[in-house]
């Protein structure tokens, strides 16, 4: 036994006994099956065959994503067959976007997150005038933008992804090839397939790298990695290990360093749709190909993808992760999103697979596509928490200019929106009509027990209190003056309120561990606080 062991007793097995998790006091969020505990049946202490704490009458339920109205349409000329939100912050007073046009990134400005005015940067001649708010010819190729706090002033932002060499190359050469001479091989590859003996061409690329001190002025570093990599790139550095982290677009390449696979299998290599992948690197200059850790499944539609990872730390945790996924259907060729969660970046479960964030009405602008782009979500002045999305009425595949009135007859010009959510209100414990289940036992931080809840009318939540989920016997007795009998109930819609019994709300003196027995009516708890 280590010294930490000796003088940690949560950190030893004996002292924790029935599996008590750790709680630092922050808002615990419902958002997988951990919150939830699978309850027991057996032979209770009156020797009778009983179910106890089961979860009956409630589901984990993802909550739809409100919209806000377009906080930028492609208006300029060189916005015109993109705009996507590369990179959001809050800084001054003021919110700060850079976003990707169809001659690079562009940089925007806002006093309130919603209404956004281009300056004009005067810093990238664009046919002839350099009065536009482009700020670099390559950036739009980048997605995973990030604050690296262990850098040197020079270089506190990052941002990777392809690059301008990105494309079309002759194997045997090494030499581009561009247009149409590129198209006829691969056809002609693809047409005759081993028969095919003429020249080949293949795509590839480098990984490139940005470094910034304000996230403005760029510098390109050396290639991070010689493999081509989609945009679809979330990167962030983890002060807690002291290294960078990635989630990617698997490409083809059998995943590097300590993540590979055990045996001799390679799906990295096999997988035949888009898929998430994780790379990690203490070196910002030299990144391994990603290990394989979300995709579509057998409970998915079987024609979907994965089409990236907007990656987020969850707020207030270092030990919860979030990700919203474009999903693109290739039947249909619309997008929509859907969310994951992960308790250390590397198992991500959903909780449904259903979207949060749908396509909207015909002649809204975004009745083709919604994409979550690669900005993470960020805390909104009107106190939602919100992430940008590109908007399109056209759908995947379909050329910018595609003729409009035969296709698309309520075309509209390409967006970005919001998709907001309230403080934690991804997702949530719901039942319907009547419904219970028991949170299991963590230790006890605060003082008061808090919810994060909405409820129908009529509908209510009554909340009894355990020292611990039953783990000998299946019969657990609630604490003394903590019943369902005394508890006061919640109704109406509250981010954040105080549980009490009989008036009283101070849980201080029931000891240092928790468990919650929880009876609904027409209600959704989305997230405690003990």
């Amino acid at each position: 036994m280590d010294e930490r062991e000796k003088t940690d007793p949560k950190g030893t097995p004996f002292e924790r006994g029935s599996r008590i998790r750790r709680n630092k006091g922050a808002w615990r969020p419902l958002v997988d099956v951990t919150e939830i505990y699978c309850g027991d049946r057996g032979i209770d202490r009156n020797g009778e065959y009983n179910l106890y704490d089961a979860p009956i009458g409630v589901g984990l339920k993802v909550e739809q994503a409100t919209k806000s109205e377009p906080i930028l349409e492609a208006e300029m000329e060189w916005e015109l067959q993109s705009v996507n939100p590369l990179y959001m912050w809050e800084d001054g007073g003021q919110y700060h976007m850079l976003y990707g046009c169809t001659y690079g990134a562009c940089y925007a400005v806002s006093e309130d997150a919603y209404n956004w005015t281009r300056p004009e940067m005067g810093w990238i001649e664009h046919n002839g005038s350099k009065k536009n708010n482009i700020i670099h010819e390559q950036l739009q190729h980048c997605q995973g933008y990030f604050e690296d706090p262990s850098a040197p002033p020079e270089e506190r932002f990052k941002t990777m992804g392809g690059g301008h060499d990105m494309g079309w190359y002759d194997p045997a050469t090494g030499e581009r090839v561009e247009g149409g001479e590129a198209m006829k091989r691969a056809n002609a590859m693809q047409d005759e397939g081993d028969a095919y003996k003429g020249p080949q061409a293949l795509i590839w690329g480098r990984t490139h790298g940005y470094v910034s001190p304000d996230r403005l002025h760029w510098t390109r570093t050396e290639p991070l990695a010689d493999r081509p990599v989609n945009g679809a790139i979330a990167a962030r550095y983890d002060s807690h290990n002291e290294e960078y982290y990635a989630y990617i677009q698997i490409m083809g390449y059998a995943a590097g360093g300590p993540t590979k696979a055990i045996g001799a299998a390679s799906i990295e290599e096999e997988t035949q749709i888009r898929a998430i992948g994780l790379s990690r690197t203490k070196d910002f200059g030299q990144w391994p190909a990603p290990k394989l850790v979300l995709e579509p499944d057998a409970q998915d539609d079987l024609d979907i993808d994965f089409y990236g990872a907007n990656y987020f730390p969850y707020p207030g945790r270092d030990d919860l992760h979030g990700m919203l996924i474009p999903i693109f259907h290739r039947a249909t060729g619309h997008m929509d999103g859907q969310i994951a969660f992960s308790h250390d970046g590397l198992y991500w479960t959903r909780p449904e697979r259903k979207a949060n964030l749908t396509v909207g009405a015909p002649g809204s602008g975004e009745d083709c596509m919604v994409h979550y782009w690669r900005a993470g979500i960020l805390e909104l002045p009107d106190g939602y928490w919100g992430s940008p999305y590109n908007a399109s009425s056209t759908l995947h595949g379909i050329d910018a200019y595609a003729e409009e009135g035969s296709i698309f007859p309520e075309r509209r010009p390409l967006q970005i929106r919001w998709a907001r959510w309230r403080p934690h209100r991804f997702c949530g414990v719901e039942a319907e009509t009547e419904g219970r289940f028991t949170i299991p036992t963590l230790y006890r931080h605060n003082s008061q027990l808090r919810f994060n809840y909405r409820c129908k009318p009529g509908g209510w939540i009554s909340v009894e209190l355990l020292k611990q989920t039953p783990y000998i016997h299946p019969d657990v007795d609630p604490i003394e003056g903590f019943t369902f009998e005394e508890s006061d109930r919640l109704t109406g819609d509250s981010i954040d309120e105080v549980v009490t019994w009989n008036g009283k709300s101070d849980v201080s003196d029931i000891g240092g561990t928790i468990a919650i027995r929880v009876k609904m009516f027409q209600a959704k708890l989305f997230a405690y606080q003990v």
